[in-house]
């Protein structure tokens, strides 16, 4: 398929793809791609020959980029396609195959550098969790079956429900400095869920994800990076997209688990009081409650609310359409409304990461976050047991000793050691 429909174009158009093609290659170049002699092609700049057949501008926009094409056919128009456009193409995509493998290439050609993450994502659907339980009961004893079942439904909802190559490092790395038997136990059901449902289905993409992380054995030997304040500050200065801009605020001043923040929901966190409410507990950690510096929380509610506000106003709609036409992806639009961060993950990455490499020359795992903060706290003679309150480090069972038996934590005290100690940004 050629990359524009020529047909539709007029003599104008045409001409100019033909002349953009020898400013950029040379005549004779052009002439010889075109299959023509050089005195013709001039003929057709020179407007000597009115008509200019299409398998000639098709040869000739084959030498010229996406972006050229565009700017000569649409000009400044290119900016008004909107998502609903950007849908109705995807959905074409799926049904007209010649198209699709069209529209792929063109995608590869010019996004591949942006699309390599999302290409290795696995969303995982209800029907895929009701399989993996089928199999493994019928393969496992009892026990077996439901501890492992136990463990994936744990990590899935850590996950967001989406498997990459790099979240699957990450997060199993982030349990084994917490806990080996437990990184042990989850990797374990992570890796037979991508062998049993996810190879069937995507063997290139079960491949990618089942080799990106290790079942742990041994202690890790991951080093956290060591990271200054201004460091971070600038790092944050670095980030341009204000989604991933707020996203790193919240990160380096609670040192919170990255997953802990993805799944926040807008009514979790109190901006005039300056607290972040996760309610989270599990067997292994308790993370109730954490804190903002009073800046941070003015440019929470100033700068990123707005422009989360407007990101939502501007997708709704088209997400809304790709759910009605694709019903079986079980896409909730509300749940999505709530977020405290309405973004993919890998689209906040990827803006980190590339301050990271701005600031500093090289990335760092986002979980090293939370190591700065566990310093940084720790040198400023905070207690630990004051940074592990703050960080939902302990068990419940731990929290309720020292509750019981030492003193008790309540709001205002933990509020008094974060305003005093915590990293702030702004």
């Amino acid at each position: 398929m050629p990359k524009v429909n020529v047909d539709k174009l007029d003599d104008d158009k045409k001409l100019m793809i033909i002349r953009k093609a020898v400013e950029k290659y040379g005549l004779s170049y052009v002439s010889q791609h075109l299959g023509v002699n050089r005195s013709t092609v001039n003929r057709y700049l020179n407007r000597r020959i009115q008509t200019i057949s299409d398998e000639v501008v098709e040869k000739a926009a084959e030498l010229l980029t996406i972006e050229e094409l565009s700017d000569i056919i649409y000009g400044l128009r290119t900016v008004e396609v909107d998502p609903t456009t950007a849908i109705s193409v995807i959905i074409k995509a799926k049904k007209d195959e010649g198209f699709r493998n069209f529209f792929l290439t063109l995608l590869w050609q010019e996004l591949g550098g942006y699309i390599k993450e999302p290409s290795n994502s696995y969303i995982v659907s209800k029907e895929d969790i009701e399989l993996f339980e089928k199999l493994v009961r019928n393969e496992k004893s009892k026990l077996t079956a439901q501890e492992r079942i136990n463990y994936l439904k744990r990590a899935l909802a850590d996950l967001n429900y989406e498997l990459t190559p790099t979240k699957l490092k990450e997060y199993i790395l982030d349990l084994s400095s917490e806990s080996k038997g437990r990184a042990e136990h989850t990797a374990k059901a992570l890796k037979l869920f991508i062998k049993e449902v996810i190879k069937p289905k995507s063997p290139r993409i079960a491949r990618e994800l089942y080799d990106s992380f290790e079942i742990p054995k041994t202690k890790p030997n991951h080093k956290p990076i060591n990271l200054t304040l201004d460091t971070v500050k600038s790092i944050f200065d670095n980030i341009e997209e204000l989604g991933a801009k707020a996203f790193f605020l919240i990160l380096a001043e609670t040192g919170l688990r990255v997953g802990e923040i993805l799944s926040l929901k807008i009514d979790q966190i109190d901006l005039k009081h300056r607290i972040i409410k996760i309610m989270k507990e599990s067997e292994t950690k308790r993370a109730y409650i954490s804190f903002l510096h009073e800046k941070s929380a003015a440019w929470l509610r100033d700068v990123y609310l707005p422009y989360r506000e407007e990101f939502i106003k501007k997708y709704e709609s088209s997400l809304r359409k790709l759910a009605a036409a694709n019903p079986e992806q079980g896409i909730d639009i509300e749940s999505w409304k709530a977020k405290l961060f309405p973004f993919r993950e890998d689209s906040l990455r990827v803006e980190i990461k590339k301050a990271m490499r701005k600031t500093l020359g090289k990335e760092f795992r986002l979980y090293d976050m939370r190591a700065f903060f566990t310093s940084y706290m720790i040198k400023q003679k905070v207690p630990g047991t004051i940074v592990n309150a703050l960080q939902g480090r302990m068990s419940p069972q731990q929290f309720k000793i020292m509750e019981e038996n030492y003193f008790v934590i309540s709001e205002i005290e933990l509020r008094d050691w974060y305003n005093k100690y915590a990293p702030h940004l702004l």
